[in-house]
């Protein structure tokens, strides 16, 4: 199945995209541009806002057992005469948003004009699970608010292990199954069991 939903974009005709992120929180779903300034509609009538100040931190797959976290981090100078917003954030909690999913998506555009009037919805490829946010101060305005996530695989580390002959897959599927007495012990074939010798 192809990553994009027709073939103008990604036969070379796409002039360019966004990378968004939507982050679940008890208030409804918050929308962001990344790397980007300025608001977007999509082709379902949400509103995706962005700032050049947000980044994201490398986005790691699952390997070896690990859930690899990441981050999504606003830096931004305090105005003074305008409301804190880090004490705004922390009102809120520092679990305001754990465990709800983060979910980034692909928005492809194949002409100029679809910008503006986008011919495609947004592409999902990626989600994470919410674990916290932090706050930073450096100086007497330099602020930072990070929401951290781990993959959907968090928990996968700490699973029992099933080692994979007839008990244990009998344990997986819940009744006794003797298909795995048949299993190769070893790497080096001696004779074929199937087929003629040769």
């Amino acid at each position: 199945m192809s990553f994009f939903p027709s073939e103008r974009y990604y036969r070379g005709a796409t002039v360019g995209g966004f990378h968004l992120c939507e982050i679940d929180t008890p208030a409804g779903p918050v929308r962001f541009i990344i790397g980007a300034d300025g608001a977007f509609t999509d082709l379902n009538g949400n509103t995706w806002v962005g700032s050049v100040l947000g980044n994201v931190s490398s986005l790691g797959s699952a390997i070896g057992g690990e859930a690899p976290e990441g981050s999504l981090t606003l830096s931004f100078f305090q105005d003074p005469r305008a409301p804190d917003l880090v004490a705004q954030v922390k009102a809120l909690g520092l679990d305001y948003v754990a465990g709800r999913s983060v979910t980034f998506y692909v928005q492809p555009f194949a002409t100029m004009e679809e910008f503006y009037a986008p011919a495609v919805a947004p592409l999902r490829w990626l989600t994470r699970t919410a674990k916290t946010i932090q706050t930073r101060r450096n100086g007497p305005q330099d602020r930072s608010i990070s929401l951290t996530f781990e993959a959907w695989s968090e928990k996968r580390r700490g699973a029992r292990r099933i080692v994979m002959n007839t008990e244990g897959h009998a344990r997986l599927i819940g009744a006794p199954n003797p298909s795995l007495t048949f299993i190769p012990t070893s790497n080096t074939e001696e004779e074929k069991l199937w087929g003629p010798a040769s």
